[in-house]
């Protein structure tokens, strides 16, 4: 197979100055994300441990030290997801290429992530994993089923599908070379255009860290506000008490 790259595209380029790049890799529960990010560090798997939070992968890429959050795809994990998105420079989204009972699911996943003002406008790799199963789904049914190329250029996000099979049959087997290719092409994207995202992140992460001090400084007058009024009511409970005894004799 080879790859589809939606309308909304960017040129390449390079930057020689060491930075960091943080990209979030996520999906649903059992997609393949977790042996995806192993591939692309040249590990080889048969088969891993669900992410049941948060793990990062760290690499160096033409001078960028790249790091991969891979969070959990479960229901109960996805609210955190948001925690992570002032952070980062681009989105891997994988997909179970194989199941096409979820891609609804998978639809809606995506559109409530590319839709939140965090993320709008980042490059976006999408992989149509586990394409060793007989009659997984090509890219060009991916980007049907999930809608994907009108939601891409509404939010303004530069985006390749790239199918691959994540998971080795066999542990003499290399990496799948799509899934590196893909990974590839993601961090150029961010490369070409790291100044701009650079600076978004660093504008986000400041409002992100101003909006949990705001939390902080609401929680600590919510618990002093009730620690006056515990007080309150034990001082009151008191007086009640002390009112109600009999008088000495």
């Amino acid at each position: 197979m080879g790859n589809a790259c939606c309308n909304h595209c960017t040129s390449f380029g390079t930057s020689p100055v060491q930075r960091k790049i943080i990209l979030l890799l996520v999906g649903l529960d059992n997609s393949g994300k977790t042996t995806a990010a192993k591939g692309l560090t040249g590990e080889i798997v048969e088969h891993t441990i669900p992410t049941i939070g948060f793990s990062s992968i760290k690499m160096k890429h033409k001078g960028f030290d790249v790091i991969i959050y891979d969070l959990g795809g479960g229901p109960q994990i996805r609210g955190i997801w948001s925690c992570y998105f002032s952070d980062v420079f681009g989105v891997i989204f994988v997909v179970d290429a194989s199941d096409e009972n979820r891609l609804g699911e998978a639809k809606v996943l995506l559109y409530n992530l590319l839709t939140n003002e965090k993320l709008a406008g980042k490059p976006l790799l999408v992989l149509a994993n586990k394409q060793d199963i007989p009659n997984a789904l090509d890219e060009i049914d991916i980007v049907e089923s999930l809608s994907l190329e009108p939601l891409v250029n509404q939010q303004k996000c530069v985006t390749l599908v790239e199918v691959c099979s994540a998971l080795s049959p066999d542990n003499n087997e290399k990496v799948d070379s799509r899934l590196i290719r893909g990974y590839r092409w993601l961090v150029r994207q961010v490369i070409s255009n790291y100044d701009e995202l650079n600076r978004r992140v660093e504008r986000d992460m400041k409002e992100a860290h101003a909006a949990v001090l705001v939390q902080r400084e609401e929680w600590k007058k919510r618990r002093s506000i009730e620690s006056d009024n515990k007080q309150t009511a034990v001082t009151n409970s008191v007086h009640k008490t002390n009112g109600s005894l009999p008088p000495c004799r």
